[in-house]
């Protein structure tokens, strides 16, 4: 798979552990099978890399796979907006997830609150803690200015 499609399932993973409170696989393990062709991926996900988007099914999650991939807005509970939301941020790179990653056990702001805050005592992850998660952990390959991009 090249650089771009190893990101679009790297997005659909974050997207799946936040929003369905799904398991993270081990991301050496799902970095190596992207690498070397693997069509079944640690997690549950096929993938196809002449088929775009390059993600086929989601053997653990198919209800979230035919919300956000196939565009089947009845797939999962989740208003309009959020999933929307989400298909743009896994499919397109644009945005972020809906806060705090769309649970309804979540709590909610209110508006008028900061985006990375709930209340006084409760914290929420930011767009950019997100990607900088990511970086860590070495989903796909970024370029030195990219971290300053995003702080900017």
């Amino acid at each position: 798979m090249d650089e771009d499609q190893r990101r679009l399932v790297y997005r659909y993973l974050i997207a799946r552990v936040g929003l369905r409170k799904a398991n993270l696989p081990s991301l050496a393990t799902l970095d190596h099978e992207m690498k070397h062709g693997y069509q079944l991926l640690t997690g549950g996900v096929s993938v196809d890399r002449t088929a775009s988007p390059p993600i086929t099914a989601d053997d653990q999650d198919p209800d979230f796979f035919a919300a956000v991939v196939r565009g089947n807005n009845g797939a999962i509970d989740l208003n309009l907006d959020d999933l929307e939301q989400t298909r743009r941020f896994v499919l397109y790179d644009q945005g972020s997830l809906p806060p705090p990653f769309g649970r309804s056990d979540a709590p909610r702001r209110n508006v008028g609150d900061p985006l990375d805050m709930a209340s006084q005592h409760e914290r929420l992850s930011s767009e950019l803690e997100t990607r900088m998660a990511a970086q860590e952990a070495r989903w796909g390959t970024h370029g030195p200015g990219t971290l300053d991009a995003y702080r900017s």
